[in-house]
């Protein structure tokens, strides 16, 4: 798989320092934590110890399709009605809830994956294209939450732009000037700069995958230039 998430210093003096490769590691795990790794098409975080600055662009793939019942259920036509069967138990809140909201109280709940439309309520064309969820609808809480966790304790993000399906976050322990956005930005318009995979190896020995999880649990680990 090519890489997606990228690390590196606007200072040159510091392209691989401690907190660049740990905030690659980091950022790595978080979208793997997450499940985000198919969502993101590229992930770039920029960091300069001197202001200290740290800005993080995600640029998103395409935008995913709803998800509808025949999507992750069966239904099927009866004489006592129209009856759906749960294939995809992680979508089983979201199908139960847009029954309910339809139907009511005239749904037969017959065991946990099946229930049961009664007839002349609707017909399983009809039902089979219901949306259960929008998942591009949910995708930008967890893209928040993953870069949440790759920045540092202590910054508060002061700058934040969408456009398109790019999403740019910049954060520091001071207010946040008009030219260190303009320096993110000129910086990302470069291609990424790949870290050498033998700098990665080092320091992901050094951390150990213990370690990064319970880091996650308590929030974002403090970083450490």
């Amino acid at each position: 798989m090519s890489e997606k998430v990228f690390a590196e210093s606007l200072d040159p003096s510091y392209q691989h320092g401690y907190g660049v490769l740990m905030a690659k590691v980091i950022a790595e795990h978080a979208l793997s934590e997450l499940g985000l790794g198919g969502a993101v098409e590229e992930m770039r975080i920029l960091v300069d110890i001197g202001k200290p600055l740290f800005a993080v662009r995600v640029r998103l793939g395409p935008s995913l399709p709803p998800v509808r019942v025949k999507d992750c259920a069966r239904v099927q036509e009866a004489q006592d009605g129209v009856h759906v069967y749960l294939l995809d138990e992680t979508h089983a809140p979201s199908l139960a809830r847009i029954l309910r909201e339809r139907f009511g109280g005239k749904l037969e709940q017959l065991d946990r994956w099946e229930v049961v439309v009664p007839a002349g309520e609707a017909r399983a064309g009809e039902l089979e294209e219901m949306v259960v969820s929008r998942p591009s609808e949910t995708l930008l809480d967890r893209l928040l939450d993953a870069v949440q966790r790759v920045i540092p304790v202590g910054f508060r993000v002061g700058y934040s732009e969408r456009t398109g399906n790019s999403l740019l976050l910049v954060a520091s322990e001071n207010p946040i000037r008009e030219e260190w956005v303009e320096e993110v930005k000129e910086a990302l318009r470069r291609p990424p700069s790949p870290i050498p995979p033998e700098r990665m190896e080092a320091i992901r020995r050094r951390v150990e995958k213990a370690e990064v999880e319970a880091k996650f649990k308590e929030g974002a680990m403090p970083f450490k230039w």
